[in-house]
This record gives C-alpha cells, structure tokens and sequence, in this order.
C-alpha cells in the first residue's frame, strides 16, 4: 500500500465500467494520493477541481457504455428475427452455416428416424439402444440417455420454428429454421410424450401418498 503513486490508462472507462467499482477505484487513488493519467490529461483526485472533473467523465463513460449496449441489443433482436443463430451450440439435426442454422445431413437422419420410432410406440429405452448399436454420439459426445431422447422429442426446431426471449425486454421472437420433421409425426409424438409424462407423475404421486 503506497507504492504507487502514478496510474496510468488509455481512456477513463478502462478502469471499469461499473459504477461501484469505479467509485471503489476512486476512493483507492484519493486515499493514496495517486494521480491518475488518461488520454484526456491527469487528474490529482486530492484536488476539488480535478475529482469533479473526473466525475463527470465517469458519468458519460456509463451513459456512452449504457447507449453502446442498448444499440447492440437492439441490433441482435434485428439479427434474430432476420433468422440468425444466438442460442449457443446448434440442436443436434443441425449446424451453423453463415451463422444461421442448417441441417445436418448425418444427424438430422437420425432426428427422423428417433421421431419415427417414437411415432410407432417404440419406447424411449428402445430407441436409447438402437442409437447405441448404430455409435450414435450426441451433440457433446458420448451416447444419448433417455433423458437426453425425450429433451430432443419436444424440441420445436425440428418442425421449422423456436422461440427467443430478449432477457432485458422479456420480448419473445418466433424464429423460422429448416425443418426436419414432419410436422404430423411431430405432434402425435408430443401427445403421446404428455400422455406418459402425465401418468409417471400420478404414479409417482400415488406412491408417495
């Protein structure tokens, strides 16, 4: 504590775009009677004149970085709802082609055939061992758990649509994909997965009662 004496950085933001932390920062050089160095000129946090200076120009580094982050949110629910791809690694079926997605001509053969599977009153453990003997890895390696089997079934992106909520705004977007399933066998698969979602959960409240 004390050693230092000068700080020096590109542009006043740079120590931090939090406001806490900015005040902490600037406590910190005010008590050691550092003075701090920026594109702008040097600021003696000890002297009146040149802590409010240094206040201001906090206050439009926050309002410059609040502006900055509003246009890039604004900019990415345009990039969504021209179709582009935000929701991290692609479902398995498809993959990132100029940042939107596309089918997967390997995996999305196999999207088929589990949904046409289940459509037929195959169960779940039944298709889990089928992909198993054919080395079907899924999206992050490994083999598919049942679990993992039923997640992919009510997956809506494999009948052409899903659905992106701005975190912010709480605006939700129906986005259009390709579609790999279709959409009949899509529904009557869902119906039959509720049907026996439905009944796990009375069987499992019977028992504890």
């Amino acid at each position: 504590v004390g050693l230092v004496k000068h700080l020096f950085v590109y542009n006043n933001d740079r120590l931090s775009r939090n406001r806490e932390t900015q005040h902490i920062i600037r406590n910190a050089l005010t008590d050691n009677q550092v003075r701090l160095y920026t594109k702008d000129g040097q600021f003696d946090l000890n002297n009146p004149q040149d802590e409010f200076v240094k206040g201001l120009l906090d206050e439009v580094a926050k309002y410059n970085n609040s502006i900055t982050a509003e246009r890039s949110r604004l900019g990415k629910i345009a990039r969504v709802k021209q179709g582009f791809w935000y929701g991290g690694p692609a479902p398995y079926g498809y993959q990132i082609t100029n940042k939107k997605l596309a089918i997967h001509k390997e995996q999305s053969k196999w999207v088929k055939k589990m949904f046409r599977w289940y459509y037929d009153g195959k169960p779940i453990i039944w298709i889990k061992r089928q992909l198993d003997k054919n080395g079907v890895v899924a999206k992050r390696g490994g083999l598919f758990l049942p679990g993992s089997i039923n997640v992919l079934l009510k997956n809506t992106h494999y009948i052409g649509s899903y659905k992106w909520t701005d975190q912010k705004s709480g605006e939700t977007i129906t986005c259009e994909c390709p579609s790999i399933v279709d959409e009949t066998i899509w529904y009557a698969a869902e119906e039959r997965r509720e049907k026996e979602f439905a009944r796990v959960k009375q069987n499992n409240t019977t028992r504890k009662f």
